[in-house]
């Protein structure tokens, strides 16, 4: 555990290292193939990759309330919240 937590300090050490000597830095090429490297990481893993089969289902199920016009306003959930409890 404790090895765990050093590794994970290193790590942290590593990134402001990093972060300071990318401020600093000049050469627009390095910044450029900084940029793809960002780039490419980030689209390799899609939040909806993470989401369940049901989660998907009741953010369409929502989105379809929206369209139809299911809703209700914040004033009138408040108003019904106050009613309920007496808040």
């Amino acid at each position: 555990m404790f090895e765990q937590h050093i590794i994970t300090m290193d790590i942290q050490l590593e990134k402001y290292k990093l972060m300071e000597w990318l401020v600093s830095l000049k050469e627009e090429s390095i910044i450029s193939k900084i940029k793809n490297i960002k780039n490419s990481t980030s689209d390799a893993s899609d939040w909806s990759d993470d989401v369940s089969e049901t989660e998907k289902l009741l953010v369409k199920a929502g989105l379809i309330d929206i369209n139809e016009g299911n809703t209700f306003t914040h004033e009138q959930v408040m108003e019904d919240i106050n009613d309920a409890y007496g808040i």
